[in-house]
């Protein structure tokens, strides 16, 4: 059976357990935190998860994850058939991670461990986080799913990566990205009704509220 390390407080291994639940692909959750412990790193080369290991094999990063799933259990399908359409889906993908999830992980310190705000990140990151804004909106077809009528890996990671960069827009911006952008809250609302996200939404924040006691 694959084994999928990482812990619930990680958007991209919630992400990763949400394509592993669709996919219908039986696996063995291993608790793990990202490190930079030699552990960690002699399987996760940058210390981050998710990782899989597969017969003693180890694969890392969330996308590379998604496309082995893929290619293990075709249906349900969470690329399209047609190239375009798949490349549209994984263009999605990269631009929520780049210019959301990226920026937004400059205040994790002042976010989860109670660290001071970096004056320069407070600066440039709400301008990279609204770019990024204006290119989703440019790019995304809400009808109803982010790239179209189905349901694909490019919803599970704004799902995940969108509400990720919220708790960071609300914290230091005292922004509410999501609720300021109606299709964007309207999109989220539906999307977090699906079975496989609304579990994984409670232990992550169950996750948040124990690091937060700690």
């Amino acid at each position: 059976m694959v084994k999928l390390h990482g812990v619930s407080i990680s958007n991209y291994f919630s992400s990763a357990k949400a394509a592993f639940l669709e996919k219908n692909v039986p696996f063995e959750e291993v608790t793990v935190f990202p490190s930079q412990n030699d552990t960690v790193l002699a399987v996760s080369h940058m210390g981050k998860v998710p990782w899989i290991e597969v017969d003693g094999e180890i694969l890392t990063e969330t996308n590379v994850i998604y496309d082995y799933l893929e290619d293990i259990n075709p249906k349900p399908r969470l690329y399209p058939i047609d190239p375009w359409q798949r490349a549209k889906v994984k263009e999605l993908i990269r631009v929520i991670e780049l210019y959301f999830d990226t920026p937004a992980r400059r205040h994790i310190g002042a976010v989860y461990f109670g660290q001071g705000i970096d004056p320069s990140a407070k600066e440039q990151v709400r301008p990279a986080i609204e770019n990024g804004l204006r290119a989703l909106n440019h790019l995304a077809l809400f009808s109803p799913y982010i790239a179209g009528d189905t349901f694909t890996f490019a919803d599970i990671t704004a799902y995940f990566m969108l509400n990720f960069t919220q708790m960071h827009t609300t914290k230091i911006y005292d922004w509410d990205m999501i609720g300021d952008t109606p299709v964007l809250k309207d999109y989220i609302d539906f999307i977090g009704e699906r079975e496989s996200l609304k579990g994984l939404t409670a232990n992550m924040q169950a996750g948040f509220e124990a690091l937060a006691s700690k």
